[in-house]
């Protein structure tokens, strides 16, 4: 039998995802799951309750345990002692008791209660519509507003206000004009395949907007040509410009105003999506601002790597037949950051580095014309109080559909790590989904900059891979386990198992359970299967599947929480987890059985 790791709770619909949730009491929730998920407080769980204590104060909440060692809790049942009676938590007294700094625990409320304050402005403002199935991409992309569903600061967005919420927030659909700088072209490093930067932006700038910037420029400047175009977000134009000010005096920089394109946030926030013209790039520019674990500007490095590593992904793809079948991809193909590469040292292009610069990434619309739709998406609830998926699983069963899901993601994904060697995060704003009628074809991944990892001995063809010294003087000096190369394969299984299960498909799994009686232990099954189908299929050689081992029982997963309690950004934090696909007997059984098949061929 498959053996389950998951803990039985109460029943199943005590567990729903409840839309009468006040943003408080979810942010609480969040919270205390995170404390315990990432065993940052020891707890004893009895008949359906966890027990524990922080800072001499005790708490029980209501809940169970559920794929990867997710805690889940109903946030109705969330009490802390008061003498000899139980109360509800208030937020405040909780991050109290915390086991921080009190500066941690200061930067930690405020956030919360953003999160709070922005959950309860789109309440008040926003239009809840009926159903949002019928909706496009683009307009998915504003109208899933849930957040992330682990994350307790999943709104928290420091440095808005509700002004800026309302007008560059995704929820509220706002469009916008894109502000632009004329940076002298010793500041600036560009990487895009058009032989100049007037051909490239001819390509991306409609000529009205071309011609209008360049008017602008030229009434500043006698040398126009010693200068190049860099957009910037409206809100970072006016978080930076104090940051600026030295530098256009000295006439290192000039502002040109706003044009172009009219523009929409995505779910992500800092990536635009344009309205004018969807098929042009999607845009992801810096942002000063703090959402979920993550300051969301960009790294400097990574502007001008990721057209490379779209390249090396591409490559791969064109030369993979499974790869075209069930996957696109959605390639960076430009990028232009600030550099200090020039004979003057400017500290302003140091200090601006990661603040300003911008990413081309090509639209959905270039590669498909068939519905998408966010993966965030399979687990959204709407006003019926029925999933977003609620038509397709009546039309095609659950079990039918979720076992397509799972070969048109899972393993293509799976795919790209032990085939080829690299592993990307694909959590659920990466991920988008092709679909017809709600029955998936293909998934779509994004956003590889700053997600892509693999280690050298395990890439399948070595000789594809950039030659990242050439690519940014950083990388020249820099040690395993710093930039995309990896130390070692137990990373590459971790980003895979923590952005594709951990932190993504364990939400579908508790909600088909929830919704439809599906068993959560059945979900695991199918994906078991789905990876025993993959290696009886002979596409990758047991060896490497055998390097990765995705059936090993405890495994290692990111604590997001205890990275908001470190002092310092860059700090790593990880916890062991148990892990629903583990069987070790019969998975020794069948790879030592693949294993003898390939030897006595290689013989025969």
């Amino acid at each position: 039998m498959f053996k389950s790791l998951i803990q039985p709770g109460m029943p199943v619909s005590e567990y729903t995802n409840e839309q009468t949730e006040t943003p408080e009491n979810r942010v609480i929730r969040q919270l205390v799951e995170a404390l315990l998920f990432e065993q940052i407080c020891p707890y004893d769980y009895q008949n359906g309750y966890f027990y524990f204590n922080l800072n001499q104060t005790d708490y029980k909440t209501k809940g169970k345990i559920t794929g990867f060692s997710r805690i889940r809790l109903e946030s109705k049942h969330l009490y802390t002692r008061r003498g000899n009676n139980w109360h509800h938590i208030h937020l405040a007294e909780l991050v109290d008791n915390l086991p921080a700094s009190q500066k941690v625990k200061n930067r930690l409320i405020s956030e919360l209660k953003q999160t709070v304050s922005l959950c309860r402005w789109n309440h008040q403002y926003l239009t809840r519509l009926n159903s949002r199935r019928e909706l496009s991409y683009v307009e998915l992309e504003s109208a899933i507003d849930e957040g992330h569903p682990y994350h307790p600061c999943f709104k928290a967005r420091t440095g808005f206000n509700t002004n800026d919420h309302q007008k560059y927030g995704p929820e509220a659909a706002n469009c916008f004009q894109l502000h632009w700088l004329a940076v002298r072209r010793c500041y600036l490093k560009r990487s895009f395949a058009s032989s100049s930067d007037h051909a490239f932006w001819q390509q991306e700038l409609e000529q009205n907007s071309f011609v209008q910037l360049h008017t602008v420029l030229a009434k500043q400047t006698h040398e126009p040509s010693a200068f190049a175009l860099l957009p910037v977000h409206p809100w970072q134009w006016l978080n930076i410009k104090p940051k600026l000010a030295a530098a256009i005096q000295n006439q290192q920089v000039f502002y040109l105003g706003a044009a172009g394109d009219y523009y929409q946030a995505s779910i992500s926030v800092r990536t635009l999506l344009n309205v004018i013209h969807p098929g042009k790039a999607n845009i992801k520019l810096p942002l000063n601002m703090v959402n979920t674990s993550s300051l969301r500007t960009i790294e400097n490095h990574s502007i001008c790597t990721a057209p490379a590593l779209s390249n090396w992904l591409e490559t791969l793809w064109q030369s993979d037949p499974f790869l075209q079948e069930y996957m696109i991809l959605l390639p960076e193909y430009a990028g232009i950051s600030l550099a200090n590469d020039g004979n003057e040292f400017q500290p302003w292009v140091d200090e601006l580095a990661d603040q300003l610069g911008v990413i081309f990434r090509q639209s959905i619309h270039r590669h498909t014309d068939k519905c998408t739709l966010p993966f965030v998406a399979l687990t959204a609830i709407e006003q019926d109080k029925k999933p977003f998926i609620d038509p397709w699983i009546q039309s095609y069963g659950c079990q039918k559909w979720l076992k397509h899901l799972i070969k048109i993601s899972v393993i293509p994904i799976w795919h790209l790590l032990v085939k080829h060697g690299i592993a990307l995060e694909a959590h659920a704003q990466n991920l988008l989904i092709e679909h017809q009628q709600g029955w998936p074809q293909k998934v779509i991944l994004r956003d590889f900059h700053e997600s892509l990892e693999y280690v050298p001995d395990f890439l399948a063809e070595p000789d594809l891979a950039p030659v990242f010294s050439e690519l940014n003087t950083c990388y020249q000096s820099a040690k395993p386990d710093q930039y995309y190369w990896m130390s070692s394969v137990e990373a590459l299984r971790e980003l895979f198992v923590d952005t594709l299960f951990v932190f993504n498909l364990a939400d579908l799994a508790v909600l088909l359970e929830m919704h439809y009686q599906f068993p959560e232990q059945q979900f695991w099954q199918l994906i078991f299967q789905a990876f025993q189908d993959y290696q009886r299929a002979g596409l990758t050689g047991t060896a490497r599947l055998q390097k990765i081992n995705i059936f090993k029982s405890d495994i290692q997963t990111e604590s997001l929480l205890k990275k908001k309690f470190s002092e310092k950004s860059s700090a790593e934090f990880h916890h062991a987890i148990q892990n629903p696909l583990a069987d070790k007997n019969r998975q020794s059984q069948i790879l030592n059985r693949l294993f003898s098949a390939e030897l006595n061929s290689e013989s025969s």
